[in-house]
């Protein structure tokens, strides 16, 4: 039995058909290339969860220079802004209830006298716990600096004990030095960790979304009955309508790459050559998820809303904003059936860890078996509406 491979010609035909055709529209070029940037610079500015510009409201009961200079470790850091200066706990309650601060820090008034005995004390501190995560990297700074403060006033202490026993010249040094350094994002910005798996959510909004409408907009407009009885191929038909939505994904991972390095300043430390080959393998998931939903829609706006209905799990399970290792176990394993989390993960790790071949393969390898098995399913019950 003779193989009937795909006409090169009808594809180009097809493919020529369709660049003219999205080109031709002015609002279609703008979904195509405006969109992205756009999107990416909001999420740019408005995705970021660094914790600064803490507003701290103090009482400070004792007003002693242990209390100042405790106040200080807060003040002199680049996290928290001292708003307030309180004159008993109700005003407190006001300012938490109205959202004007941020902590609440009640220095008691045996604070200093606590100190100089040993004896230690308690100092109070109200967290506004509305941000969950927030509220969270609120607490760790203060546990930070106030132990930090309480190490130094013990070696103080050790430091006048030793020189009033006579030991003269004896030094007292930190027992265990803390020298910290983070790899692959040294200034720990959150923006360097989220714009680029942006590029996996943009691309699949423009490639999944446009390639079902396209397909779907056929079917409205009647085009479909005739291509079905012309000698057209379903497959030659999906190539030359998937290809177009392809090359402007990858146009797209250009532009997106260009802004955030140049524009938002994130490290790229990996290979262009080895994002565009990740990328292609994933454009094959997207474009296949995309055929499938056209199969089963029949209008544009059902095949809208079947795209977001995929494309709302997917960022969930993607890693985008939650780490899939947090979830329960039956959604890690869910997460396993996403594209989007092998993508994301691969994009991060060239971005900022320069991950190669070595460091890629099995994700890149998941998702060729993914794109080749949704190809060859979403092709086939497509080939139903030729038969």
């Amino acid at each position: 039995m003779k193989v009937s491979w795909p006409r090169k010609n009808i594809i180009r035909s097809i493919v020529i058909k369709e660049f003219r055709q999205m080109l031709r529209d002015r609002r279609m070029r703008f979904i195509l290339f405006g969109v992205p940037v756009v999107m990416l610079l909001l999420f740019g500015y408005a995705v970021n969860t660094d914790v600064s510009g803490i507003r701290m409201a103090v009482l400070d009961s004792d007003r002693s220079q242990a209390s100042r200079l405790f106040l200080q470790r807060f003040t002199g850091s680049a996290y928290f802004i001292h708003n307030y200066s309180l004159d008993s706990p109700s005003e407190a309650d006001r300012l938490l209830d109205r959202a004007l601060i941020d902590v609440y820090l009640h220095i008691p008034l045996n604070f200093s006298s606590g100190i100089s005995s040993g004896k230690g004390t308690a100092v109070q501190i109200i967290v506004d716990g509305t941000d969950s995560m927030r509220a969270a990297v609120i607490v760790s700074y203060i546990n930070l600096i106030s132990g930090d403060f309480s190490f130094e006033r013990m070696k103080e202490k050790i430091s006048v004990s030793v020189r009033a026993r006579g030991a003269v010249g004896a030094v007292l040094n930190n027992p265990v030095e803390l020298r910290e350094r983070s790899l692959f994002n040294p200034e720990l910005k959150s923006r360097n960790f989220y714009l680029p798996a942006i590029i996996g959510l943009l691309l699949t909004l423009v490639t999944t979304m446009l390639t079902s409408m396209s397909v779907v907009k056929e079917r409205e407009s009647g085009t479909m009955d005739q291509l079905i009885v012309s000698p057209l191929r379903p497959v030659e038909f999906v190539a030359g309508k998937t290809i177009p939505f392809a090359l402007i994904g990858f146009v797209d991972i250009v532009v997106i790459t260009i802004i955030a390095i140049a524009w938002f300043s994130v490290p790229f430390n990996g290979s262009f050559i080895m994002l565009i080959a990740a990328s292609m393998f994933y454009v094959l998931c997207a474009l296949s998820i995309g055929i499938y939903i056209s199969t089963i829609s029949a209008t544009q706006q059902q095949a809208m809303l079947s795209t977001f209905l995929f494309f709302i799990p997917a960022i969930l399970f993607s890693g985008f904003a939650f780490p899939v290792y947090s979830m329960p176990a039956f959604f890690r394993y869910v997460a396993l059936l996403d594209p989007l989390m092998y993508f994301v993960r691969m994009i991060r790790g060239i971005f900022l860890k320069g991950s190669g071949v070595a460091e890629l393969w099995p994700d890149t390898a998941v998702l060729a078996v993914m794109g080749i098995v949704l190809f060859a399913l979403s092709i086939r019950r497509f080939s139903r509406g030729f038969e």
